[in-house]
């Protein structure tokens, strides 16, 4: 009986390497991770005549190099991971290297590959192993072809590379099949110069490339420009899921921290209304999220010594290399995270959605370190990345909620110092004024032709004016700031606001001719066809399609007339007759949802001195908040749509009164987010939600000196939102309150 084995085509190797791994990049890569596996401590690329076909690739270590067996068992044995046997190495580095197919591509780059290995165990001893790759394309099989390992006397002041490399392994790829690019050349000195990262902690590991793109590359990529960043998140996975994470500010002092509890949310996620829980454990393995984010326009913010001296120009380009988050396993980082293009985090989506003070990867630098003792992560057979398992969407998970946390954190701290700081600055440059006004007539001569002060009390005078005069000026600065913080958040919503003008003037015309229309089809046909057949098959297509050009209309009608400008005129505004004409408005929408409205209006002839705009600003916010509420269906909620408004003249504590408004609805309750939250820009629960409508609410109410609470239940098992307003009584007729 004759003993038969498998045989493998030459073909085999091109489905095995080129097809798998099909970026020059990520076979050069593997290589050098191969060199982390030896205990390498620096690692050389050097390119000769790359640019087009028949260059040469040469990859050298100084790390342990192979013995002849190492190198027919290990280095010539195709697809089986060396981590099988030993999960670290001699230095206890934790290996990376996988099963060689990414080894395989780049070793067939050329036409002749030459390993030369010099062991640490044999001194003086190096082995060398050539490849003739157009040999074994021209077999019939791959075994066909014998390999020979040449072993010799080593001689380092022969050998290529530094003199003192006594052990460790050349590579040389000769006769490239294919030019290398300058854009490929830099694709790949950007992943060798991100191997370890631009970090101050970097691994001892390091690599070297010699080659013209990397010249520029590796001084801008490894800048020292870290240290300009204004913001640092530290987020930690332990290995029980639990994730805890601290802000520090540009001094790197730790500013806010959270546990699990905090960190654990993802922005806008739902709980449900009878679990207020915390949040599951993360089923992934520990990690680090550290993020350096950087304020790229000064200019619009407070003018600092260090934000004028920041070289931003020098950190935009430095971070068009470099921004993003990569994700670093076992100290290397692995491709294609974090890579131009590679948004695998969503940040620059999520910033999109929701700009509100979050960095994207053109401003910010990141990194996600994971040693994953455990191998829970799969790497890809073409080294891409890992396989998208749960775990691994859960890493994923776990750094987006980080993001989202340190968000909320600057969010807060910013709208807790913007939210009342330009009517306090107005009041005390009116203070200021007043100040002055009256030194400036204490000193001012009875006649023209008093002579000029000159005594030491007149003297302290003029200089209490003048200090009077530069804290008039402070203040009114201070004024100006507070109100382009303003300006940058209405400014978008002007825009929306003009666009949403334009379009509902153009719409309301074919609206109001769809209804007519449709009106009219309804007439001809009546006559034309029985009763029967007009019930069955006609009735209940044209009724609906009135109703929903009544609908349409009354959309296309709503922004026309909040926009008014004749609502823009301050006066003393009738609270209970502007919530029935923001209702009316709303009338189509909330009978087409099926939302009853009750009124219990009992503010008399009580008045607010503002804008009709700012009334119907806050009660349309209002009403819309509470509409959007019956449209969740993760949370049970009673079998009416009811929504009621309620008003009240209630006594001050000193002296006045204040109208209060109550809006309260049979909805599910603010679930799913911090009730101090709901006030700030950006939050909300629902997916296509902008999260301004209650923050719109709160600075109206603010500039008016009122102020606004939020229940997560009412009385109607819904939310409820009450407003006091500073009331303009007249002749108040009586007070009242809320049950």
């Amino acid at each position: 009986m004759i003993d038969h084995r498998l045989r493998f085509a030459p073909e085999i190797l091109a489905r095995l390497g080129e097809e798998l791994v099909p970026h020059p990049d990520l076979g050069i890569m593997e290589l050098v991770r191969n060199a982390y596996d030896a205990d390498a401590k620096l690692c050389t690329i050097k390119l000769s005549g790359a640019s087009k076909a028949g260059g040469t690739l040469t990859v050298s270590d100084d790390g342990d190099g192979m013995t002849e067996a190492e190198l027919a068992s290990g280095f010539l044995l195709i697809g089986k991971s060396g981590k099988a046997s030993s999960t670290h190495s001699r230095l206890r580095r934790r290996k990376v290297g996988e099963k060689g197919l990414g080894r395989l591509a780049a070793l067939r780059l050329g036409t002749t590959m030459t390993v030369t290995t010099r062991s640490r165990t044999e001194p003086g001893i190096e082995h060398v192993l050539s490849i003739d790759w157009d040999r074994i394309d021209a077999a019939q099989a791959v075994e066909d072809v014998p390999l020979r390992i040449e072993t010799r006397e080593f001689d380092p002041a022969a050998s290529e590379g530094p003199a003192e490399w006594r052990q460790g392994t050349t590579v040389a790829v000769t006769g490239l099949r294919h030019s290398i690019s300058p854009h490929a050349a830099e694709q790949l000195a950007r992943s060798l110069l991100l191997l370890s990262g631009p970090f101050a902690d970097s691994t001892a590991f390091q690599v070297e490339c010699d080659a013209p793109e990397f010249a520029e590359l590796s001084r801008l990529v490894n800048s020292k420009l870290l240290r300009h960043f204004e913001y640092r998140l530290v987020a930690e996975l332990d290995g029980d899921g639990q994730a805890s994470a601290t802000l520090y500010n540009w001094r790197d002092e730790p500013e806010f921290t959270g546990g699990h509890t905090e960190v654990g949310h993802r922005q806008g996620t739902r709980r449900k209304k009878k679990n207020p829980t915390p949040p599951m454990a993360f089923d992934a393995p520990a990690a680090t999220l550290e993020l350096w984010m950087f304020n790229l326009n000064p200019s619009a913010t407070k003018k600092e010594v260090r934000l004028a001296e920041q070289p931003t120009r020098e950190i935009r380009d430095w971070l068009r290399q470099v921004g993003g988050v990569h994700l670093y396993h076992r100290k290397l980082r692995v491709q294609p995270y974090g890579d131009k293009g590679n948004d695998w985090l969503n940040i620059n989506l999520r910033r999109a959605g929701n700009p509100e003070l979050r960095p994207s990867t053109a401003t910010a630098l990141g990194r996600l370190l994971v040693a994953d003792e455990n191998d829970v992560l799969r790497p890809k057979t073409d080294r891409s990345g890992f396989v998208e398992t749960f775990q691994f969407s859960q890493l994923q998970e776990f750094a987006k909620c980080a993001m989202d946390w340190a968000a909320d954190q600057r969010l807060g701290k910013r709208e807790q110092a913007r939210v009342g700081a330009a009517t306090k600055a107005h009041d005390e440059a009116e203070e200021a004024g007043a100040r002055f006004q009256q030194i400036l007539a204490a000193i001012a001569p009875p006649d023209e032709g008093m002579l000029p002060i000159g005594a030491p009390s007149d003297q302290a005078t003029l200089q209490s004016l003048a200090d009077s005069a530069t804290r008039v000026v402070d203040i009114q600065k201070q004024e100006i700031e507070a109100l382009r913080e303003d300006l940058l958040l209405y400014r978008s919503l002007a825009t929306v606001g003009t666009s949403t003008a334009v379009f509902a003037h153009e719409a309301l015309r074919p609206a109001a001719r769809i209804g007519s229309e449709l009106k009219t089809l309804r007439r001809r046909i009546e006559p034309r066809v029985s009763a029967e057949v007009y019930q069955e098959s006609f009735k209940s297509p044209i009724e609906s399609s009135i109703d929903s050009a009544k609908t349409l209309e009354t959309f296309a009608r709503l922004p026309l007339s909040l926009l008014e400008k004749g609502k823009r005129e301050v006066g003393d505004i009738d609270i209970d007759a502007t919530c029935r004409s923001v209702v009316k408005l709303f009338e189509g929408y909330l009978d087409e949802r099926n939302i009853k409205v009750l009124f219990d209006l009992q503010a008399g002839n009580a008045a607010v001195r503002t804008t009709t705009a700012d009334i119907e600003s806050v009660l349309s916010n209002l009403l819309a908040n509470a509409a959007h509420a019956f449209t969740r269906t993760d949370v049970p909620m009673g079998p009416e749509r009811i929504i009621r408004i309620q008003t009240r003249l209630v006594a001050r504590e000193a002296t006045g009164h204040n109208v209060v408004l109550c809006v309260d609805d049979s909805g599910p309750g603010i679930v799913g987010i911090a009730l101090k939250s709901i006030w700030l820009p950006g939050k909300t629960t629902f997916d296509n939600g902008t999260g301004l409508g209650l923050t719109i609410v709160r600075d109206i109410v603010g500039d008016l000196k009122g102020r606004q609470e939020a229940c997560k239940q009412g009385e109607l098992g819904g939310a409820r939102i009450l407003v006091q307003l500073p009331a303009q009584t007249g002749a108040v007729t009586g007070v009242g309150q809320f049950d």
